[in-house]
């Protein structure tokens, strides 16, 4: 990521055969962050139709929102820390790169 542009990322793409070793390792990351895409999406879609209807949550709804209230306040938590460490951080450098 380059200063000028924050939104500009680049990417790599690595192809690996079957035969070597770690592909069963890689396999297993991919399809764990394939995954973990798709139930994030699944709940955020839950979210947003269930805070927007006016008629009574259908049991997924419920669920997602349950899950959510009840682990809201450690998700604040670990947001919270991440903030103060990178405002830390930014204490810490010198004023030109601020």
């Amino acid at each position: 990521m380059t200063k000028e542009n924050p939104s500009n990322y680049k990417t790599l793409q690595i192809w690996i055969k079957k035969g070597h070793r770690m592909y069963s390792y890689f396999q297993e990351c991919c399809h764990n962050a394939k995954n973990m895409y798709n139930t994030t999406n699944f709940y955020i879609r839950q979210v947003y139709t269930g805070l927007a209807q006016e008629k009574e949550l259908q049991p997924l709804q419920k669920e997602v929102l349950d899950h959510i209230h009840k682990n809201i306040g450690k998700m604040n938590d670990t947001q919270l820390l991440a903030y103060q460490k990178k405002l830390e951080k930014e204490k810490v450098k010198p004023k030109e790169e601020q």
